[in-house]
C-alpha cells in the first residue's frame, strides 16, 4: 500500500476506458506523477489511507481488465471450462464449445466468458462467477 509521501503513478495498462468505480476515478484523476498520497487526499478531503486504499483497487481492477482482455489460451480455456463443470455439470463442456462458436476465430477470455454467460441462469452465473474468482481468472 502506498504511504503518504509517495508518489503514485497509473498503472501502466490502466486507460481512460477503463471501468473503475467513481472513488477511484476521482483519485487517479489528481494522479499525476508529483503529487504525493497527502497532497491527493489533502486536494480531495480525503485521508491518505483512503487515497491509498482506492490506488489499490485501480491496480487490481486494471489487473482484472488485462487478464480479461487477453487472448484465450488451451490452458485458460481449461480452467474456465473446470469452473464450469462444477456448477452446470458434464453440460459444461458443451457450453463451452457453443460459446467458442459464438465469439469466433481468436478469441478473448472477457468473449469467452460473456458468450457463457448468456447460456446460464442467474443462479448459475452467480455460482460460475464464484468459481472464476477462487481461481483468479475475473
Amino acid at each position: 500500500m502506498s504511504l503518504p509521501g509517495d508518489v503514485p503513478r497509473w498503472p501502466a495498462a490502466l486507460r481512460d476506458e477503463t471501468p473503475l468505480p467513481y472513488a477511484v476515478w476521482r483519485v487517479m484523476d489528481h494522479v499525476d506523477g508529483r503529487r504525493s498520497v497527502a497532497d491527493i487526499g489533502r486536494a480531495l478531503g480525503l485521508s491518505a489511507h483512503t487515497v491509498a486504499q482506492a490506488l489499490a483497487q485501480a491496480n487490481e481492477w486494471t489487473q482484472r481488465a488485462s487478464q480479461r482482455s487477453q487472448a484465450l489460451t488451451p490452458a485458460l480455456r481449461e480452467s474456465v471450462e473446470q469452473c464450469l463443470l462444477s456448477v452446470v455439470g458434464p453440460i459444461g463442456e458443451v457450453v463451452v464449445d457453443d460459446a467458442l462458436q459464438d465469439v469466433g476465430e481468436s478469441p478473448s477470455l472477457e468473449g469467452l466468458l460473456s458468450a457463457i454467460a448468456e447460456q446460464l441462469s442467474e443462479a448459475q452465473l452467480h455460482a460460475f462467477v464464484r468459481q472464476l474468482r477462487a481461481r483468479n481468472l475475473t
